[in-house]
């Protein structure tokens, strides 16, 4: 993922056909990317996987969001980081969907777990964990939880391997 050959660029990703939308050449994403425009950098499929890892970056917003999907094609893992300088970016998020099959067309909606973990600078985390199966929410707070992992240098456009990494050894959801 180091390599900006390798990146795709698109409007944003079609989740139903499981394939990019509306293609971007790489000027035009870059365009896109200093404008602060959203728009989805498709990136080779982490090893071990079939699909690609997406990272859409909404500079206007100071956001990026990384979503790694399961072979099967759908959402699993979406880490969201908050833009604090010119620099650096926060990891405040990590949602993960656990679905009840490996059925291609299920959609968020029919994930039967969903956790969020919402992280803050102080060491805060709060973890949600929503269970339509067994029909119950929990919601768990953590205090003084080490958060030295979160940070990340903002990336060069196209160079999206380190907030592309699924390991990230994050407090509890390491």
């Amino acid at each position: 993922m180091s390599s900006t050959t390798d990146v795709q660029y698109t409007y944003r990703w079609n989740q139903r056909r499981n394939k990019p939308g509306n293609p971007l050449s790489e000027e035009e994403a870059r365009a896109r990317d200093a404008a602060g425009e959203e728009y989805t950098a498709v990136t080779p499929p982490r090893p071990g996987t079939s699909s690609p890892v997406l990272v859409t970056p909404v500079w206007k917003s100071d956001v990026v969001v990384v979503t790694f999907m399961d072979d099967p094609g759908r959402k699993s893992v979406e880490y969201t980081f908050s833009k604090k300088d010119d620099s650096r970016l926060f990891l405040e998020s990590v949602h993960l969907w656990t679905y009840p099959s490996d059925d291609p067309s299920l959609r968020l909606s029919d994930a039967t777990v969903r956790e969020e973990f919402h992280y803050r600078e102080d060491g805060y985390v709060e973890r949600i964990i929503t269970n339509k199966a067994e029909q119950f929410r929990e919601t768990v707070e953590y205090s003084d939880v080490p958060v030295e992992s979160n940070w990340e240098p903002v990336p060069e456009f196209g160079r999206y391997g380190s907030i592309a990494r699924f390991e990230r050894g994050v407090g509890p959801v390491s």
